[in-house]
């Protein structure tokens, strides 16, 4: 174990030295998410310019984005919010070596309560939304409802000062990968957004659940709180070679 961790360590700094440097080398023929180390470029300026303190990492799902986070030379605090109960006991095993990342059991929304979301077979489409006749088509039985589970639902702007012990926040970036449900989350963090330095957000262009907002939805409500597109990254092209969701990330405009 300690063995992994310090050849982790080593590739860390490797990264680091390439990127201060100015070079970065990306192997695109075997690495189908090349688009992930165009994030981390990107965010691994913009923490630096923001002086990023506090990542909210809301559809942790298993924890692969706090996984990233680290392999991209983030070294502060983490707060992942995962409702499903399966995920989440992943998710916490994942950060309970990390001081710094702590996991929560439970969803964001515009209001405080509980509903029922619907995990499907692959939990990668697990959403408050049904999966569309779309998603189910391309992603064979992966996008298929297994069951559904009753789960907490908080508003952020109740719980982030009870997590933090302060009404105050540091220089916050807010992650939502909630599968459709981002903008639900951003209605319950009104009273916090001005803290948020950055956000990322998954965006659609091609809908795979009823009723979720469309990229251009998205983009208008961002622009309508104060945010302005930073970058977007493809986060998978279907079998027409058509982007399905780009990562979207936006500054806070500050005058």
């Amino acid at each position: 174990m300690r063995n992994a961790w310090v050849d982790a360590r080593k590739n860390d700094l490797r990264l680091m030295l390439r990127r201060r440097c100015g070079r970065e080398i990306i192997r695109i023929a075997t690495n189908p998410r090349w688009a992930d180390t165009l994030l981390g470029l990107r965010l691994d300026q913009l923490f630096s310019a923001l002086g990023v303190s506090l990542v909210l990492d809301v559809g942790a799902q298993v924890g692969h984005y706090g996984d990233f986070m680290r392999r991209n030379g983030y070294g502060g605090r983490i707060i992942s919010f995962e409702p499903v109960a399966a995920n989440y006991e992943e998710l916490s095993d994942r950060a309970r070596n990390d001081d710094l990342w702590q996991a929560i059991n439970v969803a964001l929304g515009s209001e405080d309560g509980e509903a029922e979301i619907n995990v499907t077979k692959s939990t990668d489409f697990s959403s408050f939304w049904t999966p569309n006749a779309y998603a189910v088509g391309e992603w064979a039985g992966a996008a298929e409802i297994d069951h559904l589970e009753r789960v907490k639902v908080r508003r952020l702007d109740t719980m982030l000062p009870e997590i933090l012990g302060t009404e105050s926040l540091p220089a916050t970036f807010l992650k939502m990968d909630t599968q459709g449900w981002d903008l639900e989350v951003l209605r319950g963090a009104s009273d916090v957004l001005g803290d948020m330095v950055a956000v990322q957000s998954e965006v659609s262009v091609l809908p795979i659940y009823g009723f979720m907002p469309n990229m251009h939805e998205s983009l208008a409500r961002f622009q309508e709180l104060g945010f302005s597109v930073s970058g977007l990254f493809p986060v998978g092209y279907d079998s027409n070679n058509r982007v399905v969701e780009f990562d979207c990330v936006c500054v806070a405009d500050r005058s």
